[in-house]
């Protein structure tokens, strides 16, 4: 899968994966690539056999941009979610109780600041245990929507790093942080839209605040933080 200029995706399928990323990053692959560079591989795997990799490309391509993006993620609990009926009801077991030292809290109201007036974007790293999230840092991504100043899209590959060095014992991705230049500190009709519904958290910066928010089954359900050192 190839992320192309504009948010957009592209799936296909070939036996020789460094030469066929070769000929759409230099545009000498004519077609769907050729009009959208830079692209960007996000997420590849191999098959026994190519009705399998055929297979598997036809089912991606009818996924929904959520279902995409909860694949880059490594998300199998999010995909299984989202292809799940909507009406499902949420098994969320009660509230998260959410720690944070004021340097990251700063780093992110400074981060907003500075990209102002495009919507930052990142990634909260840390742990959750027993209902208690430790947010440890805060790691800023290129927005690279195709309209910054109105939506935000984490740079895939600043995900795929994180997700690697999670997998090598680091902390692990446990939400994500946007800003809104000009609305409030909550989510947007935009940001409900593209919700995963993953149990994500979300961190929304505005107007010199930080509020904290829950990616549910079907809303965002809003948390409370507590200062902490370190």
């Amino acid at each position: 899968m190839l992320h192309c200029r504009g948010g957009v995706f592209y799936t296909g399928h070939t036996d020789d994966l460094e030469r066929r990323l070769g000929e759409h990053q230099s545009g000498h692959m004519t077609g769907f690539t050729r009009g959208l560079l830079p692209v960007e591989l996000v997420w590849s795997q191999e098959f026994p056999t190519r009705m399998e990799a055929l297979e598997a490309e036809r089912q991606i391509k009818g996924w929904s941009r959520k279902k995409k993006l909860a694949l880059i993620r490594g998300d199998w609990d999010g995909i299984s979610r989202l292809a799940k009926s909507k009406s499902c009801p949420s098994t969320s077991s009660g509230r998260t109780e959410i720690h944070i030292s004021p340097t990251v809290l700063t780093d992110l109201l400074s981060e907003a600041a500075r990209v102002a007036p495009e919507e930052a974007c990142g990634l909260l790293m840390g742990h959750e245990r027993d209902g208690r999230l430790r947010i440890a840092r805060a790691v800023a991504a290129p927005n690279v929507a195709a309209e910054p100043e109105r939506r935000f899209e984490i740079d895939p590959r600043v995900l795929i790093d994180a997700q690697r060095a999670a997998r090598e014992g680091g902390a692990q991705v446990v939400g994500y942080y946007h800003s809104h230049p000009a609305g409030a500190a909550r989510p947007s009709a935009t940001d409900r839209e593209m919700a995963a519904h993953d149990g994500r958290v979300w961190a929304v910066v505005a107007g010199g605040e930080v509020r904290f928010w829950r990616d549910a089954a079907n809303r965002f359900e809003p948390l409370s933080y507590r200062l902490v050192d370190g």
